[in-house]
């Protein structure tokens, strides 16, 4: 395989896997899950203290995909809200 198909694969399977996840999140929001979006820069200096903050905060089920987070109960997502917007 050459560079050249070998970069278009890795593009391809990360556009697979983004569309995947908009899916999934999409259905998520439609069972009642919150979405937040950070703006990039805050969640790039801060991603550290942001997993730790979701570690000891979240009371349910949440997941994040670089700046975008879903949270399953709308009060983390609030607390995550006024914390880190």
């Amino acid at each position: 395989m050459t560079l050249e198909e070998e970069i278009i694969e890795k593009a391809g399977n990360q556009m697979a896997a983004d569309i995947d996840r908009e899916v999934l999140w999409g259905m998520l929001q439609a069972l009642g899950w919150t979405r937040v979006m950070l703006p990039n820069e805050t969640a790039m200096l801060n991603a550290t203290l942001i997993k730790e903050w979701l570690s000891l905060n979240c009371k349910q089920s949440h997941e994040h995909y670089r700046s975008d987070f879903i949270f399953e109960d709308a009060k983390d997502a609030n607390w995550f809200v006024m914390r880190w917007l």
